[in-house]
């Protein structure tokens, strides 16, 4: 058997909110009802995708590609344009009541399942830069919250995005945006790693894979401050 994509996982809690039984014919208007349910919970999901978005602040085409893959995957196609626009709408208001909203929206409507798809969906548009760092950490863990998803739950699907080369763990220190803290890790790290200038006795072909590591976090950095 195939895996259940996001809505199928949805669809038992939905037919019970609006018919009490899946197995009655639907009429008309729980038809209709069944719709605006599916689209309540397309729109809380956008909410929170642009709120990691804006927070991240990576609005790039490969983390919109992400976000409209899984909608159209879980929601079917609809004119790009207007999923656009609901991204655009909440990128730029802040991190204000539409993201509760939304969660409790999720929460009532979603199947605890399914909840779990929303937060793997979040931590891949956070981590589409290559790293999930603490801003992004603690604003899914915010969400997560609202959503009735418990800590150690949470826990087992954030290892699944933790990556061995976040930049920070390489240059062994805290998340810490501040130019200079950062360029005096780097170079701590590179008379440590530097083929040149090291003085542990590290073997070469580490020493060497491990300065490239430095490097790399060092440009990724860099990147995330420049934004």
């Amino acid at each position: 058997m195939s895996a259940k994509t996001f809505f199928d996982v949805l669809r038992d809690s939905i037919n019970q909110i609006v018919t009490g039984d899946e197995g009655k014919e639907e009429s008309g208007s729980q038809k209709q009802r069944k719709t605006a349910i599916k689209n309540d919970i397309e729109s809380a999901i956008i909410v929170l995708a642009a709120e990691v978005m804006r927070v991240s602040g990576n609005t790039s085409d490969e983390t919109e590609k992400i976000l409209f893959d899984f909608l159209e995957k879980n929601f079917g196609k609809v004119t790009m344009v207007k999923r656009k626009k609901l991204v655009s709408d909440h990128l730029f208001v802040g991190p204000q009541a539409y993201t509760k909203m939304a969660c409790e929206q999720l929460k009532s409507m979603a199947t605890h399942e399914s909840k779990f798809e929303v937060i793997k969906l979040l931590y891949n548009i956070a981590s589409a830069d290559d790293f999930v760092n603490t801003k992004e950490h603690a604003v899914i863990l915010k969400m997560s919250k609202y959503l009735g998803v418990a800590a150690d739950e949470l826990k087992s699907i954030k290892e699944q995005y933790v990556r061995v080369n976040n930049p920070f763990a390489i240059l062994e220190m805290e998340e810490n945006y501040t130019m200079d803290v950062v360029k005096l890790a780097y170079r701590k790290m590179v008379l440590k790693y530097h083929p040149d200038k090291r003085t542990d006795k590290v073997d070469t072909e580490e020493a060497n894979r491990k300065f490239r590591e430095i490097k790399k976090a060092y440009e990724l950095i860099l990147k995330q401050i420049k934004g």
